[in-house]
């Protein structure tokens, strides 16, 4: 079973160092944001797939990734818009995955096929700090097997997903507990494909423009949690 690392028994830099040369040597981690923990390894092809045999999750549902900012961001996207500029200055970090265009080196398996990923930028700073130290985005699902509510707290993580991991960081439960809302920025005008906490109004006010809802009652887009 993966070690589980309660930030009230490690300091938060150990926990870091360990998750970090997990990640390093190509392993899978649990680890906490400010909406669900996640499952999380480093943005390859190889990594995805093992992911998806995990969750048992539809290999047509692409998989979200998490950056510390704007510079991580360049790394999987094809262009950092002004729109994204304005909305990571208001909403980042924090529950807004936007939906861009994938750079070009970014492994298919991660995007399910598709010329668009799903990105944000976790309010957490364990996992921020994580982010910064290893150096490169990381995708990151819900830790919980397709189907199966979110994991808000790392005891309602599924115990066969601990034991397939190398290390489960648990930083107490997660403080907003709900999935992110995920704006799509490559259609016009933007598109909100899951509803969350970050409202319609709050995304037009900011971009300045309509903001249309293009999710259909429960179904939500699988980029992000």
């Amino acid at each position: 079973m993966g070690r589980i690392l309660r930030l009230d028994e490690i300091s938060s830099d150990q926990a870091t160092a360990q998750a970090v040369a997990a990640l390093c040597c190509g392993e899978l981690v649990i680890l906490p944001t400010d909406t669900v923990y996640g499952l999380a390894g480093n943005v390859s092809r190889e990594t995805s797939l093992r992911i998806f045999e995990l969750k048992g999750r539809n290999y047509d549902k692409p998989l979200p990734v998490l950056v510390s900012g704007l510079e991580q961001l360049q790394q999987v996207a094809r262009e950092v818009a002004p729109a994204v500029a304005a909305l990571a200055e208001r909403f980042w970090p924090g529950p807004l995955t936007v939906v861009v265009r994938k750079a070009d080196d970014l492994p298919p398996e991660v995007t399910a096929g598709r010329e668009t990923v799903g990105v944000r930028v976790p309010d957490q700073a364990l996992t921020l700090a994580l982010l910064e130290a290893y150096g490169s985005p990381i995708v990151a699902t819900s830790a919980n097997v397709s189907g199966a509510p979110a994991a808000a707290s790392i005891e309602q993580v599924a115990r066969e997903l601990i034991a397939a991991v190398a290390v489960a960081l648990d930083a107490g439960p997660c403080p907003v507990q709900q999935a992110s809302t995920v704006l799509d920025l490559t259609v016009s005008p933007p598109a909100i494909l899951r509803p969350g906490p970050i409202t319609e109004g709050e995304l037009g006010e900011t971009l300045r423009t309509e903001v249309q809802a293009a999710y259909n009652g429960h179904e939500a887009a699988d980029c992000s949690e």
